[in-house]
């Protein structure tokens, strides 16, 4: 634990003062104009949700409107799939809809699998800038760093997520985040001094 500045009061390991809320959070990623809070602790999972099944949202309909999109821009293929139907106005629905889609898919895409990668790798878009200058810092002094809240891929998973099933975790629901936002860790070192290890507590 440490000291913030700013608030004037206990700072938790992982938590961060915003400036537009005027708040210590605990385990804080960024600031969400969309959803006017700030994505922390215990909102993190939902945002990562809506991440997910817009991503989703948006390959289906991708998928479901690519071959009437592809009957429309080429004429040659409406008898071949059964689209020698379409009407003007579907045309431009189907149109308007795929691209649509297409142009939010690509922007979620980037979003989507960046905090795939932090979930996975247990830390948050501010700790991976943190880690980031940490880690060049030590290998500038011929040291290793290594994030000390990283459990491994699946127990990071577990962390954010729950440990229920995996199709489980990802349905929608209003449960709240499982343990404390940071896991209890321990440094073990061997005999030598030279090698260190983890020992999740």
């Amino acid at each position: 634990w440490g000291h913030c500045k700013k608030s004037n009061g206990p700072k938790p390991p992982r938590a961060h003062y915003d400036r537009v809320t005027r708040k210590l959070v605990l385990n804080m990623d960024h600031y969400c104009p969309w959803v006017f809070n700030v994505v922390g602790w215990r909102n993190y999972r939902y945002f990562f949700l809506f991440l997910l099944w817009l991503w989703t949202g948006t390959v289906f309909a991708i998928l479901m409107t690519l071959l009437p999109f592809l009957t429309i821009s080429r004429p040659g293929w409406r008898n071949k799939y059964g689209y020698a139907n379409i009407t003007k106005q579907h045309r431009s629905n189907i149109s308007m809809m795929f691209i649509i889609c297409v142009s939010i898919a690509v922007a979620v895409s980037f979003l989507f699998f960046w905090h795939v990668y932090l979930v996975l790798s247990g830390q948050t878009t501010i700790e991976f800038h943190i880690n980031r200058s940490k880690k060049h810092q030590s290998s500038a002094h011929g040291k290793l760093f290594f994030n000390p809240f990283d459990l491994g891929y699946k127990k990071n998973w577990q962390h954010v997520m729950g440990t229920s099933h995996f199709l489980i975790s990802i349905l929608p629901s209003n449960r709240e985040p499982v343990g404390l936002p940071w896991p209890s860790l321990k440094v073990k070192v061997n005999r030598r001094g030279k090698d260190k290890s983890l020992v999740h507590v």
